[in-house]
């Protein structure tokens, strides 16, 4: 897991952050680039590759990535130039074509590779397809990288299944155990369901987990040196939306004084955030805040994305999962030259997109993902950057939206409000 001989080669052009994390895995076969987006995380990988290229450790590097990105992860590795064969794999090619990974598969196998998981937090659902074969490939691989900008994204079992596709024994821990040491077992009396009990972080024993990773890990933050200013907006919904919004909400509380069931509180959730996030009244106010400025605005929905887009009166471009990668490449182009506004989905705009020459983001909706959140703000957020940075975040006067902004960035809130069985109708 961790026998190298040869040092960390000394190269020009590399930032302090760089430098740090390439002298950090010069010497070991494993390790995770926690960097900020925008810091460089593609370089690292590519020099890391091209200094076992020289010494005969690797043949081959697999590159596996988020479709939407694996254009900008190819300009990426070309512009710094690796010394050995890149191969490059979206996760969701992986999960979906039975194929691709078969061949893939069989590649890897004749190869001394190094893989990158880029983009890691990708891996963190461990029953997953995609996790479950990433597991197979980095069997044949020598050497493993890990690139990711926000690591934890829910819980401490983002981190678990990183490591653990890393090499097992860097936390050495079971599931089972994982749950009993870093996490405490909260048990409580129901009355009309019976005894219930639920897991939440053990905070005392969290410097003992990155203990463990602190050699395997190499983090760092971005630091611009430019203002960075955060606004909300709020807009009222409109009376149709709020009839509708109530109705959902209703019909839930009945449900759940009636059976409990756990589903039913995320299903309603969801289905009153969607309802906010695609108010006809709240895009249209939105649509009168980005009309003519050169900004990026990231949409949960596509519903909630062409009612925006409706409500515009001057050009402005539009981009979801459904466009095609061509017609993607002339929407940036298109952006990176004329004053108007960019509509995205989280999904297609929050990974992989270097938009330092636009100085300000807009969320019309906020997703329950912290890491979707933070992916968003650091498409701007990069080095290059020479505007002071303005987020703005939207929000509709619907509780759902208080709720979602109070707790995003905190760990595993959407479980604990289920366990807990906090009564949300005095905030929703």
């Amino acid at each position: 897991m961790t026998g190298e001989a040869a040092g960390a080669p000394v190269l020009p052009g590399l930032t302090i952050e760089q430098t740090g994390a390439l002298g950090r895995f010069a010497r070991l076969k494993v390790g995770a680039v926690f960097m900020e987006q925008g810091m460089g995380k593609s370089r690292v990988a590519v020099e890391l590759a091209n200094h076992r290229a020289r010494v005969g450790r690797i043949d081959a590097v697999l590159w596996v990535a988020p479709y939407s990105v694996l254009s900008t992860v190819r300009d990426e590795v070309e512009r710094w130039g690796c010394d050995v064969p890149v191969r490059y794999l979206g996760y969701q090619t992986l999960s979906q074509s039975d194929r691709v990974y078969l061949d893939t598969l069989a590649w890897a196998k004749s190869r001394k590779l190094l893989i990158v998981a880029d983009e890691s937090s990708f891996i963190k659902n461990g029953w997953s397809k995609r996790h479950q074969r990433m597991v197979e490939l980095r069997r044949h691989a020598a050497y493993a990288l890990a690139l990711n900008g926000t690591p934890l994204t829910r819980d401490l079992w983002d981190i678990k299944r990183q490591m653990d596709w890393l090499h097992p024994k860097i936390l050495g821990t079971s599931d089972r155990a994982f749950s009993y040491r870093y996490f405490t077992l909260i048990e409580r009396a129901d009355p009309d369901r019976g005894r219930r009990a639920w897991f939440e972080v053990y905070e005392p024993n969290i410097k003992h987990l990155r203990s463990l990773m602190q050699r395997y890990i190499f983090e760092a933050r971005l630091d611009i040196g430019l203002p960075e200013a955060d606004l909300e907006v709020s807009h009222e919904a409109g009376a149709a939306t709020r009839a509708v919004y109530e109705a959902e909400r209703d019909e839930f509380f009945h449900a759940w004084e009636r059976y409990g069931e756990e589903i039913a509180l995320y299903a309603m959730l969801g289905n009153l955030k969607k309802i906010s996030a695609c108010c006809p009244v709240k895009c249209a106010s939105i649509a009168e805040h980005v009309d003519g400025r050169h900004t990026i605005v990231f949409c949960q929905y596509r519903a909630e994305q062409d009612a925006i887009a409706a409500a515009l009166t001057g050009d402005h471009l539009v981009m979801s999962g459904d466009t095609p990668a061509r017609e993607r490449e002339e929407i940036f182009a298109r952006f990176r030259d004329e004053q108007l506004p960019l509509l995205v989905t989280y999904g297609t705009g929050s990974f992989g997109l270097n938009l330092q020459h636009v100085s300000s983001a807009h969320f019309a909706s906020l997703p329950f993902d912290f890491g979707q959140f933070e992916q968003g703000r650091s498409r701007i957020r990069r080095l290059g950057q020479k505007n002071p940075l303005v987020y703005t975040t939207h929000t509709s006067d619907l509780g759902i939206d208080a709720l979602v902004a109070s707790n995003l960035g905190k760990k595993d809130w959407l479980a604990q409000l289920m366990r807990r069985e906090i009564d949300p109708s005095g905030i929703l």
